[in-house]
């Protein structure tokens, strides 16, 4: 595999998030641990920003609330046959803010909460590199969201972008 193809392979594992333009969402607010509570469902893809190339992705969810902390659970099946799993835990500091770790997160993720959309900002170790993430989260309406991320370097040398629409299985 080419340096290149392998590097975006490698950060390809780390993505599980992302957000696209205005929806029109329900009018109740936007509670992580409530609507990732379960399981879950995602497909998307993630873009090469430089090549234009794309890598589809499934992604099977299960979130668990202890009253604290939300801890989800990604298994993640690429188009190409990789598979891979990471599990975040989002700690609730208010009602508007999380902080959230996962296996490859290099420290605490932001996690801010406006009406109906959720931003989260990381930095992930991805095939020796540290990526940043910049993903939102619009909740479309109570079973499903739409989550876009841009994947930089440097936090300015945009990578690529991932897509996924996230719905959970039932209520």
């Amino acid at each position: 595999m080419r340096p290149f193809a392998a590097f975006v392979a490698a950060f390809m594992v780390l993505v599980g998030s992302a957000a696209m333009p205005a929806f029109a969402a329900s009018d109740k607010p936007f509670v992580l641990e409530k609507f990732f509570m379960g399981e879950l469902v995602a497909e998307g893809r993630f873009t090469n920003s430089w090549t234009g190339a794309t890598r589809d992705m499934k992604v099977q969810m299960k979130g668990k609330w202890n009253g604290v902390s939300l801890s989800l659970k990604e298994d993640f099946v690429y188009s190409d046959g990789e598979k891979d799993q990471k599990t975040w835990v989002f700690t609730k500091l208010n009602e508007t803010t999380y902080t959230g770790t996962r296996e490859d997160v290099v420290r605490d993720a932001e996690v801010k909460v406006y009406d109906n959309e959720i931003f989260l900002t990381y930095v992930a170790k991805v095939g020796g590199f540290d990526l940043n993430f910049k993903d939102r989260l619009a909740r479309v309406d109570d079973m499903t969201v739409r989550n876009t991320a841009d994947v930089l370097f440097l936090n300015f040398i945009k990578v690529g972008e991932v897509e996924l629409t996230i719905k959970r299985k039932s209520r």
